[in-house]
């Protein structure tokens, strides 16, 4: 039974049996986490089933004869408030989006149906759905919303311009401050019920001073954007307003302040400088305020961010010390050494592992900004990083084999039928099962892991040779380029052709 939770459950309901056909076809749901349990083209015996049995996600028309799509969206909700629900709609019957956002839908599919669009958006409510459970029961039933996925979209970059500009104006956002800066709000895991007293100080003090936009990625992280009218936002000035709040809660949170930006198509800069020094809320620092991000030299940052998995410790770290010489600024040494703590902690980090790795590591993160011996320093940090990989290795092999089996079919590029579905069936077992222990070993859904090393190899094909980018399309496995194009930037934060022309500017100033 324990197992049978990390599946989650699905409803459909359309009145062309085609859709629904195409539904369940469409993607691999197992390796998404999802099993449909249910679909009919009646949406009475589709509301009868949610009224009588236990599901985390109904996708439905907006448009059926006997019940109206709206109609069992409210009924839908009565029944189960948690539920979560996609709507199906032709352009023509937009006007009903906006009212099924509005009472409790939290996203839209429009017809005909992309099955990347759609595998897309089960992905993301199977990541808000592992939440959900620490999250509705301390914030309420309302945090995975239309209004939260939107704002995560925003300062991950994840939506097409024209798409990110409707929603905008169906949730009347500002979208022309003179400013906008992104903020993550961290407190320990165990203390992350407390986040919800801390979400109401954070909103009387920026009442009146500030327009923001919140979202909580995780049930102890807030993400933030702020924006105000003035054209410098004064950030300083907030954090000695949030001095006043520490005293009056029970528990310490952390703050990382991105750069300001001046346009809301940059937010996801912002973001992802906040993101960069996150791992400072494992110190005794209580806040951070990032300047733009001023890059190491690329080739150093090539060997910083190596893959631990391919190269010995040794081999490592005589890399790194011959790059920490007299002839770095005090500035690039502070760089360097926030670079290589940054990506240690992104190499080694792990929903098993976090507890082991910065109970390890945590007190060397207290001294980042003291230490006498940079190199002494560093080096103990490497070291750790790779003990903990090493142990996390063992247990994966020793343990779970059919895991390693799963990561080197992903890894087969050609294979572009690739499924966790498949897979099981390879491996003699059941997908539900496999699905569960590749997340408990990896941290990743399937799906999530197979994209994530898809455009891992791209970037890389896009570095070392010279094919064109839809031969690196088809030789990494995506199907569609649109699709790719989407995932690419919200992966790297630029455009495949962007990413590969400033890889070939990195390379010739080399």
């Amino acid at each position: 039974m324990k197992e049978r939770k990390m599946m989650y459950r699905a409803v459909l309901a359309d009145d062309e049996p085609f859709v629904i056909e195409g539904l369940k076809e469409a993607i691999d749901w197992a390796g998404a986490n999802f099993e449909i349990v249910y679909s009919s083209t009646n949406p009475l015996e589709v509301l009868s089933y949610i009224q009588c049995n236990p599901v985390d996600l109904l996708i439905t028309d907006v448009s059926m004869p006997q019940l109206s799509g709206l109609e069992l969206i409210k009924l839908a909700k009565e029944a189960n408030p948690l539920l979560t629900i996609l709507v199906l709609s032709a352009y023509d019957t937009f006007e009903y989006v906006r009212t099924a956002l509005r009472n409790g839908a939290e996203n839209y599919l429009l017809k005909p149906l992309d099955p990347n669009e759609l595998s897309e958006s089960i992905s993301s409510v199977t990541t808000h759905l592992k939440e959900r459970s620490e999250l509705s029961s301390t914030y309420g039933s309302s945090m995975l919303n239309f209004r939260s996925i939107f704002i995560e979209n925003w300062v991950k970059g994840s939506l097409e311009q024209d798409d990110f500009l409707t929603r905008a104006e169906l949730l009347g956002i500002n979208l022309q401050l003179p400013n906008y800066t992104v903020l993550l709000f961290s407190a320990p895991q165990a203390d992350a019920p407390g986040m919800a007293r801390l979400f109401d100080y954070l909103l009387s003090i920026f009442i009146g001073n500030f327009q923001s936009h919140f979202y909580f990625e995780t049930s102890n992280r807030l993400v933030c954007i702020l924006s105000s009218h003035e054209t410098t936002p004064d950030m300083e000035g907030f954090l000695a307003s949030l001095a006043l709040v520490r005293p009056l809660l029970p528990f310490p949170f952390f703050v990382s302040v991105g750069h300001t930006v001046d346009n809301y198509e940059d937010v996801t800069k912002s973001y992802r400088n906040a993101h960069r020094y996150l791992f400072l809320h494992h110190t005794a620092m209580e806040s951070y305020i990032c300047e733009s991000i001023s890059p190491l030299p690329a080739g150093i940052t090539r060997t910083i961010e190596q893959n631990f998995s391919k190269i010995s410790m040794e081999d490592y770290w005589a890399e790194l010390s011959r790059l920490l010489t007299p002839n770095l600024s005090s500035k690039q040494r502070m760089e360097f050494q926030l670079s290589v703590l940054n990506h240690g902690i992104q190499q080694t980090e792990s929903e098993n592992m976090e507890p082991k790795i910065f109970e390890k590591l945590k007190n060397l993160l207290c001294d980042t900004w003291n230490c006498n011996n940079l190199a002494a320093y560093l080096k103990s940090f490497v070291e750790t990083c790779y003990e903990v990989l090493d142990e996390r290795r063992e247990f994966q092999t020793n343990t779970y084999p059919y895991v390693d089996a799963v990561i080197q079919a992903v890894h087969d590029f050609s294979n572009k039928e690739i499924s966790l579905k498949a897979l099981a069936s390879q491996l003699d077992m059941n997908p539900s099962y496999l699905g569960n222990i590749f997340r408990q070993q990896t941290g990743f859904y399937f799906n999530d892991y197979l994209n994530e090393e898809r455009l891992k190899y791209a970037a890389e094909l896009m570095e070392t040779t010279s094919l064109k980018l839809k031969d690196i399309v088809d030789k990494t496995g995506f199907s569609s380029q649109t699709y790719f194009n989407r995932l690419f930037k919200r992966r790297f934060g630029t455009s495949p052709l962007s990413y590969r022309r400033e890889s070939k500017l990195r390379n010739g100033a080399e």
